[in-house]
């Protein structure tokens, strides 16, 4: 992000930094249970009460953790807690859960001293299970401070974390979103926090964090659909120095955020920049950029690399139209990538631009309407063949409240794009090769609706599995040692194996081995170079995830030092 796309004053701007933590704040990021192996709980713990500012969404079916924030805002908070995997809007009990989950958190802070936020993200309508996620608080704030796990445990959709931050006035300002689809202002189905140690304020704080929302999460979209659940929260410690002009620092640091997640708009490959000037004013500017940056048909063009800038002139006429602006025609001219388009030349190689537009990451649009002194501009992405493949997968199962069930998804072969199944054939022959006629003992405790089947894929594979259901470990762990299979696989009916943060390890070593499998005999199978997998046999295709995907599920533990 160049420093002028939010201001005209170059010299003046922050620069982004690699990110830290500010003073008078913990950032935790854990696993409570409501997705079935993602970290899913996010908390920010204040040293003692800080002041809050922020902006909700407008949209009129907000969820609960929305209404419970407005007459907190602006105000004083002690903590903040975001849960992703579950909306909790529009559900049964979706006001007692989100009350629950204030008080819960404020309870296992040792009382009330100050407001605790809340926000909540994922499936819409189904009931949350906030006492799953009240019950491992106390075990969730024992863990370390860390920026990283805290950003990862707010993701649904999303492919990156979103994290930016910046020096100003003598104080860091760090930010962390999450936001992927049903991404339009006001704002997006996002999530995002800046924490500062300046001491700023408040009022100061609040009016500046509204006015920078309008310029940056107010002008992304991905697929023109506001969310219920839309937070953009500012915590201010005061643990550093006195700032007085705080917009710099929020409009660096929100402006990186809301590029990152229209760059990571669902099914996206390219970011859209849409860049409009010579408008009546700075409004319309920004709203005629978000209209074209959002026209299904322009996105449609640009994922095909398709240099047809006249789907942008028919976005920016229906545009001004709603907004009963004139045009004219004489004064407007296009460029696409820097090079002019409208009006006509004669001249223009489509073949040399679509190539041009192919070999970059990011797209530019700029339409110049004539001689006004608006401008704005906005951000969003193409639109692909895996939007719809995203937004059409299936659930499992989103797990009733009480059950043991997290929020589950499966994706079916039949439902991917020909490019997607080339790199899932891609990625999979690597481990063809690799598993070739290996030895596998897989002890299933937890069945699930798939195992069969994956077990007649993986006999089809050169796999040798030896399955043994009704039996127990130690005599799993002997026919494996008898056997000398490369792997020993346990379907039970958890994620894994946890680490000591509390947190599903994707691996263990023999130290860290719980007793059950030290006792079982499970060391001297390690020691002899097999692998234990720990793996929740309930989820679907888990034999297949584990054994041929890079990320795996559950745990692996395999012998190493000390």
């Amino acid at each position: 992000m160049s420093d002028e796309n939010f201001s005209g004053h170059v010299a003046t701007q922050p620069q982004l930094i690699e990110p830290a933590i500010p003073a008078g704040v913990r950032m935790i990021g854990g696993h409570s249970g409501i997705k079935a192996s993602r970290l899913d709980t996010a908390i920010l713990v204040f040293d003692m009460p800080v002041p809050v500012v922020g902006a909700l969404t407008r949209n009129r079916c907000a969820a609960a953790c929305v209404e419970g924030n407005r007459p907190l805002l602006p105000g004083v908070a002690r903590a903040f807690v975001a849960v992703s995997g579950n909306a909790n809007c529009y559900a049964e009990g979706d006001v007692a859960a989100d009350q629950l989950l204030r008080s819960g958190l404020a309870k296992a802070l040792g009382g009330p001293h100050g407001a605790v936020l809340t926000a909540t993200t994922g499936p819409i309508g189904v009931p949350f299970d906030a006492a799953r996620v009240v019950a491992k608080l106390p075990q969730l704030l024992q863990q370390p401070s860390s920026w990283q796990a805290f950003s990862e445990a707010v993701l649904t959709t999303d492919t990156v974390a979103k994290v930016a931050c910046v020096s100003w006035g003598g104080a860091t300002w760090l930010g962390v979103a999450k936001g992927s689809g049903m991404i339009h202002p006001d704002m997006a189905t996002m999530i995002a926090v800046c924490v500062t140690d300046a001491a700023v304020d408040p009022a100061v704080l609040d009016a500046a964090t509204r006015r920078v929302v309008a310029k940056t999460f107010n002008a992304i979209t991905v697929d023109r659909d506001t969310s219920t659940n839309d937070t953009a929260l500012v915590f201010a410690t005061g643990k550093a120095q006195q700032v007085a002009d705080p917009e710099p620092a929020l409009l660096a640091v929100f402006g990186a955020l809301a590029t990152a997640i229209a760059r990571d708009g669902e099914g996206a490959t390219r970011l859209v920049t849409v860049r409009v000037t010579g408008a009546a004013d700075d409004q319309v500017a920004r709203t005629t950029a978000r209209d074209i940056a959002g026209s299904d048909l322009v996105k449609s063009a640009l994922f095909a690399c398709d240099p047809n800038w006249g789907r942008a002139v028919a976005a920016l006429g229906a545009s001004l139209a709603r907004q009963q602006q004139p045009l004219d025609r004489e004064l407007l001219s296009i460029a696409l990538q820097g090079q002019p388009v409208y009006p006509p030349l004669h001249a223009l190689d489509k073949a040399a631009l679509g190539a041009r537009m192919r070999a970059s990451d990011t797209i530019d649009i700029a339409l110049c309407l004539g001689t006004g002194l608006g401008q704005g501009q906005a951000w969003g992405c193409d639109l692909s063949y895996d939007y719809v493949r995203i937004n059409a997968e299936a659930p499992v199962s989103y797990g009733a409240v009480g059950s043991a069930e997290p929020v589950r998804s499966k994706l079916e072969l039949q439902t991917l794009t020909p490019v997607l199944k080339k790199g899932v054939l891609r990625e999979a022959l690597r481990y063809l090769h690799e598993h070739d006629r290996q030895t596998m003992v897989i002890f299933i405790e937890a069945d699930a609706p798939t195992t069969d089947d994956d077990l007649a894929l993986l006999r089809l594979t050169g796999i040798r599995p030896i399955v043994m259901r009704d039996s127990t470990l130690a005599a799993a762990v002997s026919v494996a040692r008898d056997n000398h299979a490369a792997k020993l696989l346990i379907l039970t009916d958890a994620d894994g194996l946890l680490a000591p943060d509390g947190h599903v390890a994707s691996e263990l070593g023999l130290p860290e081995l719980p007793e059950r499998y030290v006792g079982a005999g499970v060391q001297a199978f390690l020691a002899g170079g097999g692998t234990l997998h720990v793996i929740n046999g309930q989820v679907h295709a888990a034999l297949i995830e584990e054994l041929f995907t890079d990320r795996g599920i559950g745990t692996m533990v395999k012998a190493r030092a000390q």
